[in-house]
């Protein structure tokens, strides 16, 4: 039987978080980009068998407009760091700040992108990319305008109409960025988004979202599990270590861009994807 497990300093039940991102309006003149900063951040979950150390004095940055992303073991507390940086969980210590101020809630100057795409099956294209709109009252109007230009830009435009289930998987994908796009976040996480792909239709996301990131200017979290993948979206890869997650390195990518699929057949693709492969080793044999 699986035991309860609830985190200290957990944000509010669900009702109560769309409230508050009902509520919220998005900020004047928003920045396109914003800082990231993660300081000495402690997540605690309590369970049946005691308190359970899920991350632990975890400190990294992430500058305005760059691409970060998180490796690390299974359960070593990546996920656990997007909630937080969504402000859907709170930390049990530490802090993490958004261009100075604290992330306590969620906000529209965050967009998420998940590991499905949570498509609503009976609304069209559109409609779901306009949901987060809606749900902050927020000016639809030019959400249309704005949602019809990200989707020509990911070729989506001639499926607005369409439903979830008329798409491939990558399409969803797609949609489901457009949608975390749409109210012009400053930051976005994305949370493993093309795990659920086969393997060439990851590859084409891959090139895809960097087009995104180069076109939008978003600073971007990034969670994954696989090396290349994160080698070759990053400007920086933070390697996290076995629970409780602390960072135990990190690793600057210095490959030109824009990259191609050509970029991972490249000497230096293959000597960071190497290094990062020596980081997990060490791990499996300490």
């Amino acid at each position: 039987m699986k035991e309860a497990v609830r985190a200290q300093g957990a944000a509010a039940p669900t009702g109560a978080v769309e409230a508050e991102i009902a509520l919220a309006a998005p900020a004047a003149n928003a920045p396109h980009s914003a800082s990231l900063a993660i300081r000495d951040l402690d997540l605690v979950y309590e369970s049946s068998r005691g308190p359970v150390p899920a991350l632990q004095r975890l400190s990294f940055d992430v500058a305005p407009g760059a691409f970060v992303s998180v490796l690390g073991p299974s359960g070593c507390g990546k996920s656990t760091l997007l909630k937080l940086a969504s402000g859907l969980l709170r930390p049990s210590g530490g802090r993490i700040e958004l261009s100075g101020r604290a992330i306590d809630r969620p906000s529209p100057e965050v967009g998420i992108v998940f590991q499905q795409p949570t498509l609503l099956p009976w609304k069209t294209v559109l409609e779901n990319v306009l949901v987060p709109v809606r749900s902050m009252r927020g000016d639809v109007a030019a959400a249309r305008e704005r949602a019809a230009k990200l989707l020509r830009m990911v070729k989506l435009e001639n499926f607005a109409s369409h439903y979830p289930q008329e798409l491939s998987g990558g399409m969803q994908q797609r949609v489901g960025i457009v949608r975390a796009l749409v109210h012009d976040p400053a930051l976005l996480l994305m949370d493993e988004p093309f795990a659920a792909l086969d393997a060439m239709t990851r590859e084409s996301m891959m090139v895809e979202l960097q087009k995104i990131w180069a076109a939008t200017q978003k600073t971007v979290l990034f969670i994954t599990h696989s090396i290349p993948e994160a080698v070759f979206l990053s400007d920086r890869v933070v390697v996290m270590s076995p629970r409780p997650g602390r960072v135990l390195q990190t690793l600057e990518i210095d490959l030109p861009r824009p990259r191609t699929i050509q970029t991972m057949a490249s000497p230096r693709f293959a000597e960071l994807s190497t290094q990062l492969r020596e980081v997990f080793a060490g791990m499996e044999a300490a």
